[in-house]
């Protein structure tokens, strides 16, 4: 059985998925399986897999219809072999040789650990311009060993692409979910062993353009406010304590979200978590200091255009 497990959940766009798998050749890394369930409604994917086959070791599935986000995602975990795995977005990429190799080596080096994590550098596909370079702080990553939580209000572990978990968790993506599914996988892992291995440095790129599922989850009202919920009510968190009263009410304010009638007509119907009906009437406070850190930023960097702190060359 090979050591690791690359699963790429591919929907369309071959172009990108080719970038991924020209990086993956330039492993230094090679004890791993290439496992390619596809979405995808017409053969284009299948034709690039076909292409690929004999230079890199690719077990193709595809799903007609389409499975959809995240269940594509789990099609692939139940044909993985190896005792580690990546979820692999077909749009995202290896930045090194050694991108796979470090993160073996990472949890090889701490067997307590449940998924190792790098830093992330987020582009944009157009222009390949730097937007941002994912990394935690800190006092994120303390509390990431007592109040896994917190990723709700700030996910700073990352894209799926950029952590790499052991098969033997038996955990897979909740298929209810698009938004947080991602945040709500890392939560239950570190609930099942709170300790995560991470690596200081930028091994993943991640491409921000339109056709991305986040471009349209983030228009969806009654999907983000669906799955706050269900996320809050699955992990017991308490609205009337920080981050969590701030990262609901912010999405309070930007959803325009007036009583608790709304979020019943998203499709939620368990109970509310404490605090929900004062952190809906005081979203406005949350929404002006939204506002007041976006002018802050705007004037540091693009008007006194000094350098932020989380972009390194």
């Amino acid at each position: 059985m090979p050591k690791l497990s690359v699963c790429i959940p591919a929907y369309k766009e071959p172009d990108l998925l080719e970038k991924a798998l020209r990086a993956l050749e330039t492993q230094t890394f090679r004890d791993f399986e290439l496992i390619l369930t596809d979405d995808t409604p017409d053969d284009s994917v299948r034709k690039l897999a076909e292409r690929w086959q004999d230079r890199l070791p690719i077990t193709y599935q595809s799903h007609r219809p389409s499975l959809g986000t995240p269940e594509n995602w789990n099609a692939g975990l139940r044909l993985a072999q190896g005792e580690y795995v990546l979820v692999h977005h077909h749009d995202d990429w290896l930045l090194r040789p050694d991108s796979l190799a470090l993160f073996v080596k990472a949890l090889d080096d701490q067997p307590e650990a449940v998924f190792a994590f790098a830093n992330t550098d987020i582009r944009r596909l157009e222009t390949d311009e730097r937007i941002r370079l994912n990394r935690p702080s800190e006092k994120q990553l303390e509390q990431l060993k007592t109040e896994p939580e917190v990723l709700i209000t700030a996910d700073f572990v990352g894209v799926p692409s950029t952590v790499m978990f052991r098969k033997s968790t038996g955990i897979f993506f909740d298929s209810q979910l698009k938004w947080l599914v991602d945040v709500d996988f890392y939560v239950r892992c570190l609930r099942y062993c709170p300790v995560a291995a991470y690596i200081p440095e930028a091994l993943v790129g991640v491409a921000i353009h339109e056709k991305q599922v986040t471009a349209s989850v983030t228009k969806n009202k009654n999907l983000l406010l669906f799955e706050y919920f269900t996320v809050a009510e699955k992990f017991g968190i308490d609205l009337r304590r920080e981050p969590y009263a701030g990262a609901y009410g912010y999405w309070c304010w930007r959803l325009k979200v007036k009583s608790v009638d709304e979020i019943r007509k998203a499709g939620y119907v368990g109970p509310l978590p404490k605090g929900t009906e004062a952190v809906i009437r005081s979203s406005w406070k949350y929404g002006m200091r939204h506002r007041y850190i976006k002018l802050v930023m705007f004037v540091k960097y693009r008007i006194l255009k000094l350098k932020r702190k989380d972009l390194h060359e």
